[in-house]
């Protein structure tokens, strides 16, 4: 069996193949309709003169008839009926009584006793009589009256009609097939247009690579299915060159970001190996080694977050009090505020839950009270709060920091983006906090926002879904 491999080849067999069939059978229910009303033809003939000549032989007798006598009456119906070409013979038992016509002729008993016991109804047959073995239209009529006991029998030759069939049934083949082949053609054609736009599409998408994903797929003059499959495509080229690029960021980012405390502790540990360092220093070197080390793990422990959020893991969601929540990243956040003497504020509470990764949530909160403590100047106080808005859980932060100007609020949140007072200020940190945050947030269908807080410094207000059981009162 053959088997096409392109889906235009599929689709135009199958329309080929259906359009045989269909050619097929409607040349085969034409020719049955014209044998059909062609026979139908010769059958009301030969009925017509075996009722016509039946009834005067039954009128009349049959006991002088003679073979002129039956010419004559078939001729005389021939003419009034104008019908040609039809032969007759009149037999009994004893004999045969009369024959008119070029087959009849030759008729003998043996060969007419068969007819004697067939039925009125018409027929078709191969005549016995001259051994030409023709093709003819027979009816047979059993007289009564006086003529009974005798059997007339009326047939004509149909071997011209069964030629000009044959002649039909040969155009017949020849339209089947022309139709056919002109079908597959056409629809070869066809496809072959129509899905020339996907070769397009398919032959531009094996060109593009990684280093360039800046082409677009055009198909001019095609379908609207082919101008959105494009438009897809293309949407799909955009967003894989913005995760490339971003990609490419992050690599350098993170090797740029590792660089400088890799670079500190090599320093810092050459200098203790070569064992030249004071006492005081060699405790210094130690503790900067430390640090550098600490920051090292918290910026990789930043990105294994980030990276769990990018690749979508499957996390535990529960349903919690985003109040404990909150108490445990205000706590993870003291040591530092006690070192800076920042005091930190739980004001509000809400009694809200929700649902979702209790750790995430507790660590993004953290990373904002983190973030407030590190930029608040010291002795100042960061405020954190929670409130239920019925549909929502709210929790804000606030410190009294430098705050952040309204043209960098969204920019924040992207990776490694640290502005520059900040780099200033705390050169350690890596720019992920914020990130992390805002990958959280979203997780949890949440927002976050950057306000100017009451009394200056920056106002941090994320807002997460509250679970539907969500009733309690706020604890005091």
């Amino acid at each position: 069996m053959i088997r096409f491999r392109k889906a235009g080849a599929r689709i135009a067999a199958t329309g080929a193949v259906v359009t045989f069939v269909v050619l097929a059978l409607s040349a085969v229910a034409a020719r049955t309709i014209l044998r059909t009303i062609l026979i139908g033809d010769l059958d009301d003939e030969v009925e017509t003169l075996s009722v016509a000549i039946g009834s005067d032989l039954e009128l009349r007798g049959v006991a002088e008839l003679s073979h002129e006598a039956l010419r004559a009456g078939m001729e005389s119906n021939t003419f009034v009926y104008r019908l040609e070409h039809h032969a007759a013979v009149l037999f009994n038992d004893r004999g045969i009584i009369g024959a008119t016509g070029d087959l009849a002729r030759h008729a003998r008993l043996p060969d007419l006793r068969a007819f004697a016991r067939h039925d009125e109804r018409p027929f078709t047959a191969r005549e016995p009589f001259t051994g030409q073995r023709r093709i003819c239209r027979f009816r047979v009529a059993h007289l009564a009256q006086n003529a009974t006991g005798t059997t007339l029998v009326i047939f004509r030759s149909i071997e011209t009609m069964s030629h000009t069939l044959d002649v039909v049934d040969g155009v017949l083949a020849i339209l089947v097939i022309a139709g056919f082949l002109a079908s597959a053609l056409v629809l070869t054609i066809a496809m072959r247009r129509a899905l020339h736009p996907v070769e397009e599409i398919t032959s531009f998408t094996e060109r593009i690579t990684a280093r360039d994903l800046s082409q677009h797929v055009t198909v001019p003059a095609a379908g609207d299915e082919f101008q959105r499959l494009a438009a897809v495509i293309n949407a799909l080229l955009e967003r894989l060159q913005l995760s490339f690029e971003a990609q490419r960021r992050l690599v350098s980012d993170v090797a740029h970001e590792l660089k400088t405390p890799a670079a500190v502790i090599a320093a810092e540990a050459q200098e203790l190996a070569r064992g030249h360092l004071a006492a005081d220093e060699a405790r210094e070197a130690q503790e900067t080694i430390a640090r550098a080390a600490s920051g090292l793990a918290r910026e990789v422990d930043d990105l294994l977050e980030l990276a769990r959020g990018d690749a979508a893991a499957v996390r535990h969601h529960e349903e919690f009090d985003v109040d404990d929540a909150v108490d445990d990243a205000v706590t993870s956040a003291s040591a530092l505020a006690r070192e800076r003497g920042i005091a930190i504020d739980r004001e509000e509470r809400s009694g809200c839950r929700m649902i979702g990764e209790r750790a995430g949530i507790t660590r993004a909160i953290a990373n904002l009270v983190v973030n407030a403590v590190r930029y608040s100047p010291g002795g100042s106080r960061v405020r954190v709060a929670s409130r239920n808005l019925e549909k929502a859980c709210e929790i804000s932060v606030a410190d009294r920091g430098p705050g952040i100007p309204a043209a960098e609020r969204a920019r924040i949140f992207e990776r490694f983006v640290r502005l520059a007072d900040a780099r200033r200020r705390h050169p350690e940190g890596s720019g992920l906090g914020l990130a992390i945050v805002d990958q959280v947030v979203r997780a949890h269908a949440g927002t976050v926002e950057v306000l100017d807080a009451e009394e200056g410094g920056a106002l941090f207000r994320v807002r997460l879904p509250a679970a539907v059981t969500s009733s309690s009162p706020p604890r005091s």
